[in-house]
């Protein structure tokens, strides 16, 4: 019994250690079956693995060298000393390339210790950063470890894109090992590695709009890149990862943070001593960094009246070299030229703080112009735009866009916008713009080589950049500063015109005129006054007083075609067909004409009559150092040298006893020459005068074209003020005009361009005679005519009867007698006209010719009374001198 029970219990622990066995088998070919399972799994995920990576890798763009250098670089603008004044850039383009041997080491030192510290060692990627990402991530559980070299940052800022994939990451890395393996192949490791560190150092964005390292050192630091110190340098670095969060402006708390690192990191990596470690951290960095704000980082940052027409100008210039207009644009605003310009910048500040000063502008014909634009949105979903009509009122000629101050404008748009909101509608867009007037604009050239020095196109804030430039883009009406140019430049070049030709200021019309007859006026021809004509006068009297009829009776001498050909040799390119008529020389414009080329006409007479095509820019150059554009001005001759200087001297006397007798320098003596212009009713006032050294053209008006009403003379003290400025601060020495060879003076007589005679002197006017100036050969030869004595009885008015007239009833008079063309046809001029002829009174009248005394004489025992009281008359011509002297005070331009 106890043997069959130990058997059972034999064969049960048998049968259970089979069993085990049985188990262990099964659970070894399970095991075995799953190894082979997960090896089958394993091959199959590598092979597909590979597959994905292989296509990712075809997927990849093919690498090449001239794509790591980056895109967008500004254009750079300097003044004539070749000192930026400006620069120019489009989207992600303020950049400005500089080549890494000019980029200091500390700088490359900063951005390899923080960003890649194996950068001279690896060949693209960094196994050992990318571990150290992995690890980050995984504890993280997010991806904002990157571990990307500087190389695949260079690659993913200029190839590829910045989103955040794996397959994204993959290329990013290829591409990496491949640039940096082409380059080694064909330069070396090391100056490899230079290509990839200059790429990357002058592509990064660093903030406020400066990509690159030579940008941000100049927005942050006002310097070169390669004036950077160390601390410097690590600011910058310090910025990479984040332009925003570590902007040393606006946040100089989180980049000083990093900075700190990037500093003991260079000092750990070897790349500065101990003693410049410790001169880094000792460096107050930020109280050196320009302060950039959200309120102050737009403000006044508009490009100068200056700069946008140097923009416009090289535009048109590439545009005529035959690229389009869009590509010009794109390569001022993207590819990095430069642009030599001919501004001189003491004298354009000079210009810029006068047009600002408000104190030289009218206060009593001060308004603020209102551009006031309103959308709307009802709320049925339609959008209305509306805008504030020009005039509220058609007989109210100010109109609403113009308010005394600035709080009438703003209050008359909430009027305005009760008016036109309901309770469901909303403002979507507004906009206001405020601007001051009258306006007025202002041009300096020097005049011998045609550089434009200083351009202020309005006065006021600037509101944008390429605005409404109104020293070149408005065309206004010159007025009589067209009398020189279209009149008497070529009256005295072809028509053997001098200062002393007589023309007489008397009624006059054009009756062949189109399309009607025309009849000019002279501007001193008012309702106040009495001189409406000055009769005899010479040119350089019109010249000098501005005499309207003068000027149009020139022109219909020499021709309307001759006029015309003068003006267009004067560099005008507004003029049309229709300008031909003979308001011409009052500035009867179709289109007007602007300032810069006024200005530049001006320059020709100062010049000699060498007329130079007015320059803003005189040479633009690529990024690889070509010039592009080369701007040598246009030169001609529109008139002889010896009319030039003829015309300079009449129209210094416009300065000394003319119109223009406020522009005359009061500090410093200097010569000025130059014409008043006034536009009809005052719309439009000019003043062009040169020096011995520059021409400046100065305009204002209304924008909307709308009369001065109070002071028609301020833009002359505006003139003065910054001219003598200009030449003072520049310490400029006293020159008179030169005179060239050719030129002769004579003794002659005012009234009639002869020479002298001592009646002459004995004008009851007071003397007539003066020295004037000649081209020799077309000086006087012949004594004047104009002038007679003749003896006069008192009791009677008439010539003496000899013999018979008393001795005590004898006096001698000095009379005028008009030339044989030029006498006066008192049978068609009625009293009222005779009576605003100023020198009528001074000539013989008629119902003396031929007579004698009826008083005394043969069989005469009686007087009778004259009509005509030929004392009386003298009587009255003193009084009217006396008059017209104290009113010529009072009047203040043409």
């Amino acid at each position: 019994m106890n043997f069959s029970k130990d058997s059972n219990k034999k064969k049960e622990k048998e049968y259970k250690s089979n069993k085990k066995r049985t188990k262990n088998k099964i659970g070894l070919v399970f095991l075995r079956i799953i190894f082979i399972a997960l090896l089958i799994l394993l091959f199959a995920g590598v092979g597909a693995g590979v597959g994905i990576f292989s296509g990712i890798i075809k997927s990849t763009p093919p690498i090449d060298v001239n794509q790591i250098t980056p895109e967008g670089y500004a254009t750079i603008i300097y003044d004539d000393n070749t000192t930026e004044i400006a620069r120019l850039s489009g989207a992600e383009a303020n950049r400005e390339w500089v080549d890494i041997e000019d980029i200091p080491d500390n700088l490359e030192h900063a951005f390899v210790a923080m960003e890649d510290e194996r950068f001279y060692e690896h060949n693209g990627i960094d196994i050992q950063a990318i571990m150290r990402a992995v690890v980050v991530n995984l504890q993280s559980k997010s991806f904002s470890e990157g571990g990307s070299t500087m190389t695949q940052q260079l690659i993913k800022n200029n190839i590829l894109t910045s989103e955040k994939t794996l397959v994204r990451k993959i290329q990013e890395q290829y591409l990496s090992l491949m640039l940096e393996k082409e380059l080694e192949q064909k330069y070396g490791k090391e100056e490899a590695k230079d290509i990839i560190l200059e790429n990357y150092l002058n592509t990064l964005n660093l903030g406020h709009g400066a990509f690159g390292v030579q940008a941000a050192a100049k927005t942050y630091f006002g310097k070169d890149v390669s004036e950077l110190t160390a601390a410097e340098c690590a600011v910058l670095a310090a910025i990479a990862p984040n332009p925003t969060k570590y902007d040393p402006a606006r946040n100089p708390e989180n980049n000083q943070d990093r900075q700190e690192i990037i500093v003991e990191k260079m000092f750990e990596q070897g790349y500065i001593t101990n003693s410049d470690y410790q001169i880094a951290k000792a460096e107050e960095v930020y109280k050196s960094i320009q302060i950039i704000t959200d309120e102050s980082e737009g403000k006044n940052s508009f490009n100068s009246y200056y700069i946008d027409a140097v923009i416009e100008q090289v535009i048109g210039d590439l545009v005529d070299l035959g690229y389009s207009e869009s590509t010009a644009t794109d390569m001022i605003y993207r590819h990095g030229l430069e642009i030599y310009t001919t501004q001189d910048q003491d004298i354009q500040n000079t210009m810029e703080t006068a047009m600002l000063n408000e104190e030289l502008f009218p206060e009593e014909d001060f308004w603020v112009q209102l551009d006031y634009r309103l959308s709307i949105q009802h709320e049925n979903g339609d959008v209305e735009h509306t805008f504030i009509p020009v005039y509220k009122d058609p007989d109210d000629n100010k109109g609403v866009t113009l308010f005394k101050t600035e709080e009438e404008a703003y209050a008359y748009i909430e009027t305005f916008k009760s008016e036109k909101m309901t309770e469901t509608g909303k403002i979507i867009g507004e906009s206001i713009t405020l601007t001051p007037q009258p306006q007025a604009s202002m041009v300096i050239m020097d005049y011998r080589t045609g550089e434009i020095k200083a351009l202020v196109g309005g006065r006021g804030e600037k509101i944008g950049n390429r605005t409404w430039n109104r020293a070149i883009d408005s065309t206004r009406s010159p007025g009589s500063t067209f009398k020189p140019l279209a009149a008497y430049a070529p009256a005295l070049d072809t028509a053997g015109y001098t200062p002393a030709t007589i023309i007489d200021d008397v009624p006059f019309t054009v009756e062949e005129a189109y399309p009607k007859p025309y009849t000019p006026n002279n501007w001193y021809a008012t309702s106040r006054r009495d001189d409406w004509y000055w009769g005899l006068s010479t040119v350089r009297l019109g010249i000098t007083q501005s005499m309207n009829i003068l000027a149009v009776k020139t022109v219909y001498d020499i021709g309307l075609p001759t006029a015309f050909d003068y003006l267009q040799n004067f560099g005008f390119t507004t003029l049309v067909e229709a300008d031909k008529g003979y308001s011409l020389p009052l500035g009867g414009l179709t289109n007007g004409v602007t300032n810069f080329e006024i200005t530049a006409a001006y320059g020709a007479i100062a010049n000699g009559g060498v007329y130079t095509e007015p320059i803003l820019y005189t040479k633009v150059v690529d990024q690889s150092g070509n010039i592009i554009l080369e701007n040598q001005p246009e030169t001609h001759t529109v008139m002889k040298d010896t009319t030039a200087f003829l015309l300079t001297n009449m129209m210094e006397d416009v300065i000394k006893v003319g119109t223009g007798g406020r522009a005359a320098f009061e500090q410093i003596s200097m010569p000025i020459s130059g014409k008043t212009g006034t536009a009809q009713e005052s719309k439009d006032l000019w003043f062009v005068g040169y020096t011995p050294y520059y021409v400046a053209g100065i305009w204002t008006g209304y924008d909307r074209e709308m009369p001065i009403l109070n002071n028609n003379y301020y833009h002359l003290d505006l003139w003065q003020a910054v001219m003598e400025k200009v030449h003072m601060d520049k310490e400029l020495e006293t020159q008179q005009f030169s005179r060239p060879s050719g030129i002769t003076t004579a003794y002659i007589c005012t009234e009639s361009g002869q020479l002298a005679t001592g009646l002459c002197e004995k004008d009851p006017r007071g003397s007539t005679a003066r020295w004037e100036y000649f081209v020799a050969g077309t000086e006087p030869t012949e004594y004047c005519t104009v002038h007679v004595e003749a003896q006069i009885c008192e009791d009677s008015g008439l010539f003496v009867r000899e013999g018979y007239c008393p001795d005590d009833t004898i006096e001698n008079k000095i009379f005028i007698q008009r030339p044989e063309d030029m006498r006066l046809n008192y049978e068609e001029l009625d009293e009222e006209t005779l009576a605003h002829i100023v020198d009528v009174q001074y000539e013989i009248p008629p119902s003396m010719e031929g007579e004698y005394c009826n008083v005394h004489g043969p069989g005469m025992e009686t007087e009778e009374v004259l009509d005509f009281d030929l004392l009386d008359l003298f009587r009255r011509a003193e009084k009217d001198k006396q008059d017209k002297d104290n009113d010529k005070d009072n009047e203040d331009d043409d």
